[in-house]
């Protein structure tokens, strides 16, 4: 049984880079969201419906923004973190070769 571990680093940069597009798609469906939420504000009148709908949707939707906000970061932070990882992979494999390499 072997205990070896071994990295790609560029598909670990790859999948940062991917990540990062995820990202994109993620800000451009939230930027759509907060607009939407945004337009449906008062949709229930200033009335009893108003006030119903405010206690009822507006919390859930806050959760909602809040949660994609999160989920945007996160995986903004995942993306470049990635990234750096494989950087650093490639350079401790290269530093590993060159300390091997006949003079």
């Amino acid at each position: 049984m072997s205990n070896r571990f071994s990295v790609d680093p560029e598909a670990l940069h790859n999948a940062g880079i991917n990540l990062e597009g995820v990202v994109n798609v993620a800000d451009d469906i939230c930027d759509k969201l907060f607009a939407a939420v945004a337009d449906a504000r008062g949709a229930g009148g200033t009335g009893t419906m108003g006030s119903q709908f405010n206690n009822g949707y507006q919390p859930s939707a806050q959760q909602g923004l809040d949660f994609l906000r999160l989920l945007r970061k996160t995986l903004d932070d995942t993306g470049a973190g990635t990234v750096k990882a494989a950087a650093v992979f490639a350079e401790t494999s290269d530093d590993a070769e060159a300390a091997v390499q006949p003079s």
